[in-house]
């Protein structure tokens, strides 16, 4: 039988709402604006969280089930970045 939903062209969903800033910062390192936001991808995939640098995707991680979960990844980033011994890449952060 065949699968009538199966397509070669398959992409990932698109977010299905505008994303929601969350916090923004200055980086101390070299004064990089370092904004993040939001995304929901529905209740399949979940909640996004993405760092950006000077408005291009620095950083990102998704799967959340909850926002409570994304916003406390984006928090321990925040927090990594604006820490005195920051340097790229990117430090290990616990993920929830």
């Amino acid at each position: 039988m065949a699968d009538d939903h199966w397509s070669p062209h398959w992409s990932p969903r698109q977010p299905t709402a505008q994303p929601e800033p969350l916090f923004a910062f200055i980086r101390p390192s070299d004064q990089a604006p370092m904004p993040c936001q939001l995304r929901f991808y529905g209740e399949s995939y979940g909640w996004e969280a993405q760092l950006l640098e000077r408005g291009e995707l620095h950083v990102s991680h998704g799967a959340f089930t909850t926002r409570a979960a994304a916003v406390q990844w984006a928090n321990d980033m925040r927090q990594a970045m604006e820490s005195e011994s920051w340097s790229d890449p990117l430090p290990p952060v616990p993920i929830p």
